[in-house]
């Protein structure tokens, strides 16, 4: 599907809404440390894929949505995923004429950024993680990138069809 193709709002935040319920979702600590980070993902696709309808702004809403199921300092998620939609913003004809696999390894480092900012608020703000629940999310979301990436290419295309 081409990114120029207008996809509807409802698609769009039910995206968001079922990659929020993915990552809610309950699971044992030992699969839950390397959970790809759906919510995270799905907002960097809809940057690059409509940057006019989800932008810079839409993400930090999508974020603050994120800090309140979590429970996290307000604006943490927000702050990490407006700075991923910016960077993916910047990029993004970069990265849309890249082959999917290729642009799973070229978003790692927007992955890791996300990340990395959300580490960076929880050690100033003195919650501490273990470091391997947060980078192992990077990169399982980079593995996890081109069937995600097939999945929502197909229900927008559906959606631009009707």
């Amino acid at each position: 599907m081409s990114p120029k193709a207008n996809v509807s709002l409802l698609l769009i935040f039910s995206s968001m809404a079922l990659a929020l319920v993915l990552t809610l979702i309950p699971l044992p600590n030992s699969v839950a440390v390397g959970r790809p980070a759906f919510f995270a993902a799905t907002a960097i696709f809809w940057a690059m894929m409509q940057p006019r309808r989800f932008g810079i702004i839409s993400a930090w809403v999508c974020g603050m949505f994120l800090d309140a199921s979590y429970g996290t300092p307000l604006g943490q998620h927000a702050l990490a995923l407006a700075l991923a939609a910016f960077v993916v913003n910047r990029l993004k004809d970069l990265y849309w004429g890249f082959p999917i696999l290729q642009q799973s390894v070229a978003l790692l480092p927007v992955f890791a950024l996300y990340e990395f900012v959300l580490f960076w608020i929880d050690g100033a703000s003195g919650r501490t993680v273990e470091p391997l629940w947060r980078w192992l999310p990077v990169v399982s979301t980079t593995l996890f990138w081109p069937f995600w990436v097939l999945v929502l290419e197909r229900f927008a295309a559906i959606d631009v069809q009707s």
